[in-house]
């Protein structure tokens, strides 16, 4: 049985075959423009051998996926870093002292309103001059630290305050400090209903390394451009590839997402489903109970 959906009706047999309709023709117009692009490529001369015969040889292919590998790293640091900055920045920011949630406020909405190739550009430019002598992956972390934690402290704020109050009072009826109770009550609850939000952001994360081309950072999309300049008769190719590869991790972020969102929804129903076969039980048992002492007795 199908969940009632509280936003919107569910359409009846005529919405439904004005959507499949719809449908049908959006894909056929997508499939329209596609074929008019694939033709336009062909008769530019995109589709001839010469300019995909590069990334036939194994040394461009070894070169781009080191290209992959080396964003993954950025990704798995960046990811890491704005991870363990985010939790206590959301603490801070659900503080009820007012200090402590305002400079936890300030330090969110500045770092999110700041464009990150501008922080990138900014990290690479001054820290130097202070005498932060790091490779081209601690500048690109670091800022991507920076910038992701403001936007992961609030991810993680929105979590805590999905769950109902009643959690943290019972916790805290039990005898539990308030810190305790967020610890080993509320965080992991939360965490648990965020985990899709945070691969999200991983995948966000995962796409904005290719900003570290401006430092130079030696990434996927760098060295597509250093194949381009190789072979400037391949800078689409190249593109496309590269479009390519982004593509195959954030399909495999996103397929990890909807795994953890389909966990997710199925354990609540088990745990329905077990605690009406025990309310069952305990009804059949009382039935029988009040059938035995109802009986007369010899």
């Amino acid at each position: 049985m199908s969940r009632p959906n509280a936003l919107y009706e569910a359409p009846g047999p005529v919405g439904r075959r004005r959507q499949r309709a719809v449908s049908v023709l959006s894909a056929l117009a997508v499939c329209g423009l596609l074929v008019a692009i694939g033709i336009r490529l062909e008769a530019s001369g995109q589709f001839e051998a010469d300019k995909w015969a590069i990334f036939l040889h194994w040394g461009t292919a070894k070169f781009l996926f080191d290209g992959l590998v080396s964003t993954i790293a950025a990704a798995a640091c960046s990811a890491l870093v704005a991870f363990a900055m985010a939790l206590p920045l959301a603490l801070w920011r659900l503080s009820k002292r007012p200090w402590v949630s305002r400079l936890a406020g300030a330090y969110i909405e500045f770092f999110r309103a700041i464009p990150l190739l501008l922080l990138i550009l900014f990290m690479v430019i001054e820290l130097p001059s202070l005498g932060f002598d790091w490779p081209a992956l601690g500048f690109l972390v670091f800022a991507m630290a920076l910038h992701h934690s403001a936007l992961t402290a609030e991810v993680v704020r929105a979590g805590i305050l999905s769950l109902p109050r009643g959690q943290c009072e019972a916790a805290l009826a039990l005898g539990l400090r308030p810190a305790q109770a967020m610890l080993y009550v509320v965080l992991p609850q939360a965490l648990r209903s965020m985990l899709p939000a945070l691969i999200s952001s991983v995948l966000a994360i995962v796409q904005d390394t290719s900003l570290g081309y401006v430092i130079p950072y030696d990434e996927l999309l760098h060295r597509s451009q250093d194949v381009s300049s190789y072979a400037p008769q391949s800078l689409l190719q190249a593109a496309f590839i590269v479009t390519l590869m982004y593509g195959v991790v954030s399909a495999a972020l996103l397929y990890l997402k909807r795994w953890v969102m389909r966990r997710q929804g199925r354990a609540p129903a088990k745990s329905t489903a077990r605690s009406g076969m025990t309310m069952s039980s305990d009804v059949a048992a009382e039935i029988g109970a009040s059938i035995v002492s109802a009986s007369p007795r010899e």
